[in-house]
């Protein structure tokens, strides 16, 4: 199957033109893994705007979520299921608690500690979200058969490993 040529290679043969001495082929990689956020960025915002969420928010109740009854964890916890700062996750965490999606309770193992979990109502909000949201993500990925998922999957996770390491 023959692609017609997108963005990328117009900006890979313009380097060529200009400046031959150099070897723009990573960026056929990286210049497409770019857009690709973009795209993916905006269709999920798209689809969490419908729950008043942004991606971090989604992130902490997806991760409690996923953590199974009784959906609670601690916020350092938290901290190394979502990847962000405590400050951040402090700021996810107090916009959660004002929509009635989380709730904060004293650690019974750590009376300095606190434990976020997730409410009745953020347990409803997930429970559709992450079905949208999934769906949004294989939708994006509909022009592949399953053997280009799995390899894409791979080599994305072998560029990820070698950075992460």
């Amino acid at each position: 199957m023959h692609q017609q040529p997108d963005q990328i290679d117009r900006i890979v043969a313009l380097w060529n033109e200009v400046r031959p001495d150099l070897d723009p082929s990573s960026t056929q990689v990286i210049g497409r893994i770019v857009r690709m956020e973009y795209f993916i960025t905006r269709r999920v915002l798209q689809d969490l705007a419908r729950y008043n969420l942004n991606v971090g928010e989604f992130d902490v109740l997806a991760a409690l979520r996923r953590r199974g009854e009784p959906y609670q964890l601690s916020p350092n916890q938290l901290q190394g299921m979502v990847l962000i700062s405590s400050g951040a996750l402090t700021n996810r965490i107090n916009r959660l608690e004002e929509a009635g999606l989380v709730t904060r309770s004293p650690d019974p193992e750590d009376r300095r500690g606190v434990i976020v979990t997730l409410s009745a109502k953020g347990f409803a909000v997930i429970e559709e979200a992450v079905v949208n949201h999934l769906a949004a993500e294989a939708e994006l990925m509909e022009n592949l058969d399953e053997a280009e998922k799995i390899q894409l999957a791979g080599l994305l996770k072998k560029l990820l490993q070698t950075q992460e390491d």
